[in-house]
């Protein structure tokens, strides 16, 4: 076996972090990559995609540190710097986020019901029938249920059009809905306690990323969406502080892996774009649950609800 091959041999074998000994591996790797003859940023670069996804994230640093270290060990210059995180394309958030309000046509849900490409006049109960049919696939593997249910196939893990059936037979389930379709196959955990079928590991499909504000008025949220370019598919009334945004992912880039959603919604479109204006960075996430429309909260007796919705991200939600 050459050098170029152990190096690649154990560079598909890195554990996920969490307890596995993925730090330790770190270090094995970047020897072989060194011996290999291979270019610090190219080690780097490998080393940061291979790491599969576990019960903490590996920061630059880290990987930084192992290929500095094996740069010494085997007596060559150990000063390799990863290259710096961009700066956020939003400067001045708020100033930037007020602009955008100020913008807005439409302040209202019954303005922004009437602006919706598909027609929301239906009663409630139906939206998530609405909704599945419009976004997913026929044989999309989607979660819907509560928030700290195990995923489980055949009860609420099912095909899309499974689910079709099922609400249309008058049955309800929610509140939640995990906004990208499953491979239906275990994963570790993030805690690396254990195997789930509902966590990031777990996505088939990148197609949806999920944003929320928590500290707009419903009226500021309607005007900000109405206006913003992104391409949104939905917008659902959470039932409570705020709308559930599903943005189009494949209309942000081609997004097929785990490293291509943390490159370009992790670390672009919230760490530099919109977590300056204020939403919720917590939503970024491939696995993130969102709220089901058609679903009444138990809490405080409001529908979770359509407001807007189209099959195609659409750039200007008001166009």
């Amino acid at each position: 076996m050459t050098l170029k091959a152990r190096y690649e041999d154990r560079l598909s074998s890195i554990p996920a972090p969490g307890g596995n000994g993925c730090h330790p591996s770190l270090l094995s790797v970047a020897n072989r990559g060194i011996l290999a003859g291979l270019p610090p940023p190219l080690i780097f670069k490998d080393i940061r995609e291979a790491i599969p996804k576990g019960g903490r994230r590996v920061p630059d640093r880290e990987i930084e540190a192992a290929i500095n270290r094996a740069l010494t060990d085997h007596k060559q210059d150990g000063n390799y710097q990863a290259p710096p995180k961009p700066k956020p394309i939003v400067q001045n958030g708020n100033a930037a986020l007020q602009t955008l309000i100020a913008q807005a046509e439409i302040d209202n849900e019954m303005d922004l019901i009437e602006a919706s490409p598909i027609r929301l006049l239906d009663p409630i109960e139906t939206d998530p029938i609405t909704l599945l049919d419009a976004v997913f696939a026929p044989d999309d593997l989607l979660f819907i249920g509560d928030r700290h249910e195990p995923g489980i196939l055949g009860k609420n893990i099912r095909r899309r059009d499974e689910w079709l059936q099922f609400f249309e037979s008058g049955r309800a389930a929610g509140p939640f809905i995990i906004v990208n379709p499953l491979t239906g196959k275990p994963a570790l955990k993030k805690s690396g306690d254990g195997e789930t079928l509902r966590g990031d590991a777990c996505i088939s499909a990148y197609r949806h990323v999920l944003v929320e504000f928590d500290n707009l008025s419903e009226e500021e949220q309607i005007r900000f969406w109405s206006v913003v370019q992104l391409p949104v598919k939905a917008l659902i009334w959470s039932g409570g502080k705020s709308i559930h945004a599903w943005i189009d992912a494949q209309k942000l880039a081609e997004i097929s892996t785990s490293t291509d959603w943390d490159i370009h919604v992790r670390d672009k479109l919230f760490a530099r774009i919109l977590k300056a204006l204020g939403a919720d960075a917590a939503c970024s996430n491939p696995a993130r649950l969102a709220r089901l429309p058609g679903v009444l909260r138990k809490e405080n007796g409001t529908w979770q609800r359509l407001l807007w919705l189209v099959p195609e991200g659409r750039w200007v939600v008001n166009a």
